[in-house]
């Protein structure tokens, strides 16, 4: 839900908005009585939380103002007039709750959600597609009974693609309505929370989707699919198949190709080859890869990353990408955590690997860690650079490369070595 905060105190109002943000609403500021009008005006905000005290234009007013052209939006006057005929001239205006400064946030998010109940019928309040249920006032999501923890802006997302249901949707429209920006042709954040957000909702069933909506957005045109379907897909989409036993294939070969074509990689520390439970793993350190705090992978790294690619995109290979940082929280215009950032180069990586060189999606799939599986203690520079990387797990079979005289099974599994000639 999108709420409008009409407070002159800019401290204040982050700090209402940072709480807000935390339960999961869409909340834009205001600190001047004119633009606040506006904005209020013109958008269908879910409620505003309105100051008397604003510069240019005074919170009666604008209380006069939307209870004419919006009679049923609800109201909250948050102000420092303490007096009993300051309460009642705003409630006898149309207010639907008054409180006064000093006050608990705890109660202010109390009171916003008693207005919220009270003011949208219960089918407004809960959106439901197939056996995915989105409670729009207590900020909950369910799928088969069971809870799913979305940030603000995954709910957001979900939230916005229920309510449309049905309907065409583009890149644009989501831009603006979930995060209240103009369109930006050379933005992927939609991507990323798309892919995100559904892997979520069904971890299982998000290459097929995500396939579908990188094509879309490529062509910078509306979904292929009206949101209602593409809801549809997410609870009825087949999970990609796995290979029967006999197409897993043997990676050796794989390893020493990729070896010999990233050895300048490898001799610098940028790139490491070891096997894991699942296969191959081709872990890309984001010091050769990677801007610190950005998903997109470095225009000097191209050539390498080049070579990888057609190597994989030779073979039939089912390859998970998994996003990983150190333990520093990330705060930037970008991103808002550690889960965001792993999760953006993860689905960077998956772009690229379709759009440019071919891999099949339905083989692929993405996922953020963000610090939580690290590779080095994070409590030295050098063990935080290492953790800082993506990983591409290529699934399969994988006995090494065993050194002369040594047999497969006396080479260790955890880590084959880094240097492959």
């Amino acid at each position: 839900m999108r709420i409008l905060i009409a407070e002159d105190d800019t401290s204040l109002a982050s700090f209402v908005k940072k709480g807000l943000d935390a339960e999961h609403y869409a909340v834009d500021v205001s600190n001047d009585g004119e633009q606040a009008r506006a904005m209020a005006g013109e958008f269908d905000y879910d409620l505003v939380v309105l100051d008397l005290s604003l510069p240019r234009l005074d919170g009666v007013t604008i209380l006069r103002y939307l209870r004419t052209r919006k009679p049923s939006m609800p109201i909250l006057v948050l102000t420092g007039r303490t007096k009993v005929e300051d309460r009642v001239q705003c409630l006898d205006l149309g207010a639907d709750d008054y409180l006064s400064k000093p006050f608990s946030f705890s109660e202010l998010s109390a009171r916003i959600r008693a207005l919220l109940r009270r003011c949208h019928l219960p089918a407004e309040s809960v959106l439901t597609v197939a056996d995915l249920k989105l409670d729009r006032v207590e900020r909950k999501v369910e799928r088969a009974g069971r809870r799913i923890d979305l940030t603000g802006k995954e709910f957001a997302l979900l939230e916005y693609l229920m309510r449309n249901a049905g309907r065409r949707i583009t890149r644009a429209m989501i831009i603006e309505h979930v995060w209240n920006l103009s369109f930006d042709t050379c933005t992927n954040v939609v991507d990323v929370y798309v892919n995100y957000s559904t892997a979520q909702v069904d971890r299982k069933k998000v290459s097929q989707l995500s396939a579908a909506i990188q094509v879309a957005f490529q062509q910078l045109g509306p979904y292929p699919v009206a949101a209602g379907q593409l809801l549809a897909e997410i609870n009825q989409a087949a999970p990609a198949a796995l290979p029967a036993p006999e197409e897993i294939p043997d990676l050796a070969a794989l390893r020493k190709e990729l070896g010999q074509a990233l050895a300048p990689e490898i001799s610098r520390g940028e790139v490491t080859l070891r096997t894991g439970h699942d296969g191959l793993i081709i872990s890309l350190k984001e010091a050769g890869f990677f801007d610190s705090g950005s998903a997109g992978v470095k225009a000097a790294s191209e050539p390498a990353f080049s070579r990888m690619a057609r190597l994989l995109a030779e073979g039939k290979y089912n390859i998970r990408i998994e996003g990983h940082t150190d333990n520093v929280r990330i705060h930037n215009a970008q991103y808002s955590s550690n889960w965001e950032l792993s999760t953006a180069r993860s689905t960077e990586m998956i772009r690229l690997l379709v759009m440019k060189y071919g891999l099949d999606p339905q083989r692929l799939s993405a996922s953020g860690y963000a610090e939580y599986h690290p590779v080095a203690p994070n409590s030295t520079e050098a063990g935080r650079a290492l953790n800082r990387r993506v990983d591409l797990v290529v699934i399969g079979r994988h006995q090494g490369i065993p050194a002369p005289g040594v047999s497969p099974q006396d080479v260790p599994q955890q880590d084959l070595g880094e240097n492959v000639h």
